[in-house]
């Protein structure tokens, strides 16, 4: 499970931030690693440090998700996730379908299963407040099949 930090419950807006590189150390230093691999790769290919930085970044971009912490933001509008430089959204009136898994809940646009499905919604990863979040979601799922 990642460590997470929760904030704002009693207004039914809440905040969380998980951080899955925390909770994995060495995992976390086998993706630098790779990001420096990538970057040192693409340096002796082309013998440019430009290439080599634009590849860092590429490898790094990949790995944001686990590298960085992940802050979520669930209220009135809808589920806001930020990692990294990427800013996603996804509102109730677009949520089709949620499930769960071992490691936290899926919510997505789509009807029904697709192979799109990896790419398309918002996977919210559950840390130490999971019964507050699991609780708010219940909640303002609710409130989006009762309007």
């Amino acid at each position: 499970m990642a460590q997470s930090t929760l904030a704002g419950v009693e207004s039914g807006v809440i905040e969380w931030r998980v951080h899955l590189a925390r909770r994995r150390p060495l995992h976390a230093a086998a993706a630098v690693l790779c990001v420096i691999a990538g970057a040192g790769a693409a340096y002796l290919m082309w013998h440019h440090p430009l290439a080599s930085a634009g590849a860092g970044f590429l490898v790094l971009s990949a790995a944001a998700e686990f590298l960085f912490p992940i802050t979520y933001r669930m209220g009135s509008d809808g589920v806001w996730c930020r990692n990294f430089l990427s800013l996603r959204h996804l509102s109730w009136a677009d949520v089709r379908r949620c499930y769960r898994d071992v490691h936290g809940i899926k919510l997505s646009p789509l009807g029904r299963r697709s192979r799109l499905e990896a790419y398309r919604g918002i996977y919210l990863w559950l840390g130490d407040d999971e019964k507050v979040v699991v609780d708010t979601l219940r909640g303002h799922l609710r409130q989006k099949d009762q309007s």
